[in-house]
């Protein structure tokens, strides 16, 4: 063979190998294209069911193959955005993003959709300025009526979060710990008088019973303070059958009466279960339920004559309001009213609360001057009886996140509540707000127990407390179960107890309750001795 001929064969051999080497690279990069196709598609399914965790982890390793993918950096910042304490991820994707989606003269939809996440991230990261100013350049543009309406609530937001934090308030924030908080949520927190109960809700697991497909249902769980420190939550048994979501809601002001929320199919709907010498009774429906609307939020005025409810009911001024029913002479409930605008707004309102002693409505509120999201709003009574303009309870309490489920202890030293904070476990955690040593408010729990002569709980007493004009401040029974009684009171003033169950003589008692600085119920709750009955 001659040198020519052999080096055609090589060449040609060459050639061969290099035009296989290029088929083989395209067939790789054609099943690596379908290959991301098909993990982008994955995870906008999992998006549209909410899965948002679950569609970063399919779009992270992507992210990390491809940085210049942009769908798959927009789709990725739009999932962290909407997980818990991943805030500042969601701005990171994002941020870089945007450099792949010039707004231009006209933008396109998925150019103004990546910035108007981008803004709402930028929000979450307390950039509220930032926020602001890509809010105000999207609304140059010619962009759908829905999407202009959402981009001018979310500048509102920004606006108003700048004017709060400017001016924020003196609390300390407390989370509850590992353990009552977890990786799952947890919330509407509810306490009984003395703050020796806690009950809240969380659809941590319990069994594979409770899963229903990718989460598990919701229960009401209990806690004790024991020894300085709350108990491991356990599920509240409550008696009946029922299978599905169930939620603290309230709890009366003697603790006897619990409004707690369940589904009843696709409708959710209010119930109450009163605390007996046997445990907590079967839940009954509360009579404000309408078989129209939905209504997941109740709770009663401290003398019991009045439920303040949420409902999407008509007649309302936009998404879920809050109503109120009173009790009618005869026992029955009248047929609510809207609490009216100073409290209600064009958004929905939530988990509305009266303090111990009737003077102020907490609530939660998307809308008024809301920093985004819910926040905590509280309404204070006017002289003539009328709920005056609420107002946002303040930063740090209220951020950028939804705080909700606020529930203030009875002598107002304390809040509990709900809300999705940098730090947190996962999820929705729960946590106690503390005021100030310094601060004014001077409310006191006191609470006694009352006994049968052979020092069996009594059930049936009447307490009857009047303050130094004779006037009446309450009347109240004790728990079948403990004989215990407890009531909110002022302090620095003197009061009288009569305590009459029939049977058994009159007991009177003078109780003086001395001005304090701060009380706090765990600690410095009033207790008074033992009462034990003497037969008439």
């Amino acid at each position: 063979m001659s040198i020519f001929a052999f080096y055609l064969i090589t060449k040609n051999d060459s050639i061969m190998r290099y035009i296989l080497l290029m088929f083989i690279i395209s067939i790789a990069l054609n099943l690596s294209a379908q290959s991301t196709s098909k993990l982008i598609k994955n995870a906008k399914t999992e998006m549209s069911k909410d899965n948002f965790k679950k569609a970063a982890d399919i779009l992270e390793p992507i992210v990390n193959q491809q940085p210049r993918n942009k769908e798959v950096l927009r789709l990725t910042g739009i999932c962290f955005l909407n997980v818990a304490g991943e805030e500042e991820k969601s701005w990171r994707y994002l941020d870089k993003a945007v450099m792949f989606y010039p707004l231009g003269n006209k933008p396109s939809s998925s150019t103004i959709e990546t910035y108007f996440f981008l803004g709402q991230s930028l929000h979450k990261n307390h950039k509220f300025d930032q926020a602001a100013n890509i809010y105000e350049k999207l609304l140059k543009f010619q962009i759908p009526k829905d999407l202009e309406s959402k981009i001018k609530r979310e500048l509102e937001y920004s606006k108003n979060a700048m004017e709060l934090v400017k001016k924020p308030r003196d609390f300390k924030i407390i989370s509850m710990g590992d353990v009552i908080n977890s990786p799952y949520d947890e919330h509407s927190p509810l306490v009984a008088l003395d703050e020796s109960t806690f009950y809240f809700t969380s659809n941590r697991p319990t069994d594979e019973m409770s899963k229903f497909e990718e989460e598990y249902f919701e229960n009401i769980f209990v806690s004790y303070w024991r020894d300085g420190e709350w108990t491991k939550p356990q599920i509240l048994e409550l008696p009946g059958e029922y299978f599905g979501n169930r939620a603290t809601v309230s709890i009366s002001a003697d603790g006897n009466t619990m409004i707690i929320y369940q589904n009843d199919g696709f409708k959710g709907s209010l119930y109450t279960t009163r605390l007996g010498f046997k445990g907590w009774t079967e839940p009954v429906p509360l009579p404000v339920n309408s078989s129209n609307s939905t209504e997941n939020h109740a709770c009663f005025s401290p003398d019991g004559t009045e439920i303040w409810f949420v409902s999407d009911r008509a007649g309302g001024f936009g998404g879920k309001d809050i109503w109120v029913s009173r009790q009618l002479p005869d026992g029955s409930w009248g047929e609510p009213t809207n609490a009216g605008t100073d409290i209600n707004s064009e958004y929905d309102e939530d988990s509305p609360f009266i303090s111990p002693d009737g003077s102020l409505l907490y609530f939660s509120s998307q809308g008024h001057n809301s920093m985004g999201g819910f926040d905590i709003f509280v309404s204070r009574k006017g002289k003539s009886g009328a709920w005056l303009k609420a107002e946002n309870i303040g930063y740090p309490v209220n951020t950028p996140n939804d705080d909700i489920f606020v529930l203030p202890t009875p002598d107002e030293q304390r809040i509990y509540l709900s809300s999705r904070r940098k730090g947190g476990k996962g999820g929705s955690d729960l946590y106690v707000i503390t005021f100030p040593e310094e601060d004014s408010r001077a409310l006191c729990v006191l609470a006694g127990h009352i006994f049968y002569p052979d020092k069996t709980p009594n059930d049936n007493a009447i307490i009857r407390v009047t303050d130094e004009k004779g006037d009446l401040i309450g009347v109240y029974r004790p728990n079948a179960f403990s004989g215990k009684f407890s009531t909110i009171l002022p302090s620095g003033f003197k009061y009288f107890l009569e305590i009459d169950a029939e049977g058994y003589k009159i007991i009177h008692q003078e109780v003086n309750i001395p001005l304090r600085d701060v009380y706090g119920t765990r600690q410095r709750a009033a207790y008074l001795p033992y009462i034990i009955l003497e037969e008439n």
